[in-house]
């Protein structure tokens, strides 16, 4: 049987002489998989996308990518829930960023460049600057920089979490029709039970102090999903479900009553 894409065994991390922020938390992740990550304040799922690029080492326990060492390369990018992009350069600059860190050839970069802005839609802002954009096409501009690495895995803390909802769900819809195209898996943080039912294959519902999976839920919604998978009985009914494991992780108790 081959070996899980993403692999996390009795990973604890705790930052000095803190309390852990995750305790023998253990978890398997298959290609193409997207996993949304819900929980309260403090359960530790941005954390968790640190270890696993690779931008803050385990306190104890084993992750594996693709059976390798987590770190920073060209199959991982990255996405923040802010844009972070450098008003100084215009949109085509800003997401040639990391490629041209990474001394890309000119050919190569200029095509990975417009093939991500035709992605998110936005090759007609090609020239414009971060301060002639919405919130929600500073996004898409972020989205697109890290789409040019083409990776096979993307990390993605609270994305959406500053925008307003009707922008939230066209971006949201926009994401999965990338997926569609180019198959990367997704860790995807969010607050958002909504949006983890509509995104996912999977949801992790993570409990606090520490931090640990309480529920590990499938989605079973047939993709494509669009507006309309919203007005669907199954979907409101696993909204309604989450929901309630939530609230009782959120209370202390992470087996609710049925």
């Amino acid at each position: 049987m081959p070996s899980p894409y993403i692999s996390l065994q009795s990973v604890t991390k705790r930052f000095g002489s803190a309390p852990p922020v995750l305790e023998a938390l253990t978890l398997e992740v298959e290609a193409g998989e997207f996993v949304s990550l819900i929980g309260p304040s403090g359960c530790g799922k941005s954390t968790l996308l640190k270890l696993l690029s690779g931008l803050t080492p385990t306190t104890s326990g084993g992750i594996s990518i693709d059976t390798r060492a987590p770190g920073l390369s060209d199959e991982l990018a990255y996405v923040f829930q802010d844009a972070t992009l450098l008003p100084w350069l215009n949109v085509s600059a800003n997401v040639e960023t990391l490629l041209r860190l990474r001394r890309m050839p000119t050919e190569e970069r200029l095509r990975r460049r417009d093939a991500a802005l035709d992605l998110v839609r936005l090759s007609s802002k090609a020239l414009a600057y971060p301060r002639q954009l919405s919130g929600g096409q500073k996004m898409r501009v972020s989205l697109a920089r890290a789409l040019a690495l083409e990776p096979r895995l993307i990390l993605l803390d609270e994305p959406f979490g500053a925008l307003d909802e009707m922008t939230r769900d066209h971006l949201g819809e926009e994401l999965l029709a990338i997926r569609e195209r180019q198959r990367w898996t997704a860790l995807f943080v969010t607050h958002s039970v909504a949006e983890a039912v509509f995104l996912s294959t999977r949801i992790l519902i993570l409990a606090p102090h520490p931090g640990r999976i309480a529920h590990d839920l499938p989605v079973h919604l047939p993709y494509p999903r669009n507006h309309k998978t919203r007005r669907d009985p199954a979907y409101l009914q696993l909204v309604a479900e989450v929901s309630t494991r939530l609230r009782a992780v959120e209370e202390g108790d992470p087996t609710p009553a049925s």
